[in-house]
């Protein structure tokens, strides 16, 4: 991919995301002209943008938005509900469309189609008689090419051809004289056509009334080029044709799926995700060019020491050289750390200002009303825990609004206003960023949760009848879990809070549920501010040394061997009036530890499930920060073991999943 092109999608990306925010902004408050403004000069910007390139169906689609948006500005059209919905629908559509020219370097086969469909209807808003002179043909219509198959299927003989049927439908517009079109020239230019079906797009006028000037032509046509030589010949007339590729029919049965066994086959799809981009402050790199400089200046020193150590110089002069060569070096590490930390940092807005709108749709999918908020959009973190947050974070909105928002007439009954209120929010702790969602909504009832786990099998009855109120809410985890009375788009297809808290876990953080019944429900994220850069507490076990993240730490202790009490199978001690369980590491890895317990344990206090455990092992080492690496080829998937790092001298230090261990 050209340089040209990938600016274009960084741009585009941040266009795209202007113009949805502006639209939402101003269906809220439609008298700010300001907002009106910022989505005009979004879409003017990026339709200028496309036309750089040859991506006529969107530039079409885009132009047309540009068109009512002018007319919303010079109020020559209404903003209302229905302008504000084709718009972001355009919107969301170019949203799609760059993301395939990411991937592929060009449009969707099925472009051409949908910008049409979205000019039109958004020229719709404009004038409704236009609207109406030429139907829109819906994206999923495709059957004329069955029945164009069945109208000529017999007089093509595919058994000459290797390869698929083309289908085509040109559909020119009335004005296409005008602009210098020939529509039968580009259909002879077709190669290799096989069938040609010609009608009028209208119907015909009396004799006295047609226009010869405007033409009412609908090609159909089948051809066994390949798709890429059909695409050139109409290459200049994109949003005015619709091309799909259908599947070479079996000749040796013609009793397949659909006429003739001809299905359409879809070839709108994808690829895998392209590259990704980070845009970051001038002066952060600035920092890292000018810490790269002393650490050359750095490395030029100790080269000078490593050539005056062989012309006889003092050894406790080399010996001071070196340490201070080493202590400038270790400066330069850590502010180098943190300065690729900064580089790597985001904030909480580049993912926060893609929910209005998917809580706007979700919304009036299910008839709710909401009144959405967010706090905290300029808390940073790192690059990776911000966009891994995504899909944990939409699922629990999507919660909020299915589960959460009552009714308006019960709400209205209950005191509370009309529409729900939905809160995003996030926050620094330390070295940690809290995310929250908060509704103030039904709530969750526990005597629900029980009920709908008892008639799951989830756990047995008498461990659900002893649970408090917090430990039945923390069921919601459970895999396969769902209070959904029927399976719709949104729930009830047994995929629910587990897959939250497991997208959570795997950026290192955990969750947590608060909830009064009736007053409203609060999901809570803690997230390391980082991942790649881990800290963790070296400890021995049974001669070895292993690593566990301190963030699960919360201190450690020495417990004496009498206050160590035996319950059945297991363990447990006494710390500060409080029972804790206790585990012991070589027995979690399956090793002989060395410590001896008749003397005392060496204990870790973990937090485990939101409950304190400790974890006995042999003896404590030093604190460090890591660069860990997850586990990969056969090792990937290792149960207890979330990653590796390299040790000073060289060696492997493993670290371990504490929580999975236990589980």
């Amino acid at each position: 991919m050209d340089d040209l092109l990938q600016h274009f999608i960084v741009e585009a990306r941040e266009l795209v995301q202007q113009a949805t925010d502006s639209l939402l902004a101003l269906e809220r408050e439609s008298t700010i002209v300001a907002h009106l403004d910022s989505a005009f000069r979004a879409v003017h910007t990026l339709k200028g943008s496309v036309g750089l390139f040859d991506f006529a169906p969107m530039a079409l689609a885009l132009h047309a938005a540009e068109d009512l948006l002018g007319a919303l500005k010079g109020a020559e059209a209404r903003i209302d509900n229905d302008a504000i919905d084709i718009l972001l629908e355009c919107i969301s559509q170019a949203e799609r469309w760059v993301g395939a020219i990411e991937q592929t370097g060009q449009l969707p086969r099925d472009a051409g189609e949908e910008g049409y469909r979205l000019a039109r209807a958004l020229r719709s808003q404009l004038d409704e008689g236009s609207a109406q002179a030429a139907p829109i043909v819906p994206e999923a219509d495709v059957g004329w090419i069955n029945d164009l198959l069945s109208a000529g299927f017999d007089r093509i003989d595919l058994r000459a051809h290797n390869t698929g049927l083309i289908a085509i439908r040109y559909t020119p517009r009335a004005d296409c004289f005008f602009a210098g079109d020939d529509p039968l020239a580009l259909l002879r230019s077709v190669p290799d056509l096989v069938a040609v079906r010609m009608g009028n797009r209208e119907p015909l006028p009396l004799a006295a009334e047609i226009d010869p000037f405007s033409c009412n032509l609908r090609i159909e046509a089948l051809s066994c080029a390949g798709f890429d030589a059909v695409k050139t010949v109409f290459r200049f007339v994109p949003d005015q044709v619709a091309i799909h590729e259908v599947a070479r029919r079996d000749t040796a049965d013609p009793h397949g799926d659909g006429p003739h066994g001809s299905p359409v086959r879809d070839t709108s799809a994808v690829g895998a995700t392209g590259s990704r981009t980070l845009r970051v402050d001038a002066t952060r790199i600035d920092r890292l060019a000018d810490l790269v400089g002393e650490m050359v200046v750095a490395k030029n020193s100790l080269a000078h020491l490593a050539t005056s150590s062989g012309e006889g110089t003092d050894r406790n002069d080399l010996v001071q050289g070196i340490l201070a060569s080493q202590a400038v070096i270790e400066r330069l590490v850590a502010d180098m750390h943190r300065t690729v930390m900064d580089v790597r940092m985001m904030p909480m807005r580049d993912i926060f200002r893609r929910f209005p709108r998917a809580v706007r749709d979700t919304a009036g999918q299910l008839g709710k009303l909401i009144d959405f908020a967010m706090e905290g959009e300029d808390v940073e973190a790192d690059k990776s825990v911000v966009e891994g947050l995504f899909e944990p974070l939409l699922h629990v909105l999507r919660n909020a609004i299915a589960h959460g928002a009552e009714p308006e007439n019960i709400r209205l009954e209950a005191g509370k206003p009309t529409g729900t209120r939905i809160v995003l929010r996030a926050r620094r702790e330390g070295d940690r960023v809290i995310v929250e969602v908060s509704d103030d909504g039904r709530g969750v009832d526990p005597a629900s949760i029980r009920q709908v786990a008892l008639e799951r099998g989830v756990a047995p009855r008498d461990r659900i009848e002893r649970m408090s109120d917090a430990e039945a809410m923390e069921l919601i985890f459970v895999p396969g879990f769902s209070t959904a009375s029927e399976i719709t788009d949104l729930s009830g297809r047994g995929v629910g809070m587990d897959a939250v808290r497991s997208a959570v876990e795997r950026l290192g953080g955990q969750v947590g549920v608060q909830s009064v019944l009736g007053r409203g429900t609060t999901i809570r994220f803690s997230l390391p501010l980082t991942i790649v850069m881990t800290k963790v507490m070296a400890v021995r076990v049974g001669g070895e040394t292993y690593g566990i993240p301190i963030d699960g730490v919360l201190e450690t202790a020495f417990v004496p061997a009498s206050r160590i009490l035996p319950i059945q199978e297991a363990e447990a001690f006494v710390l500060r009036d409080r029972t804790l369980p206790l585990v012991r590491l070589a027995n979690l890895l399956g090793i002989l530890g060395n410590a001896d317990p008749g003397r005392g344990s060496k204990v870790l206090i973990m937090s485990v499930g939101g409950e304190r455990v400790g974890v006995a092992v042999d003896g404590f080492a030093e604190r460090m920060d890591v660069l860990m690496r997850p586990m990969s080829g056969i090792l990937a998937g290792t149960p207890g073991v979330m990653g590796t790092t390299l040790l000073g001298d060289g060696s492997v230090l493993m670290i371990l999943d504490i929580p999975e261990l236990i589980g």
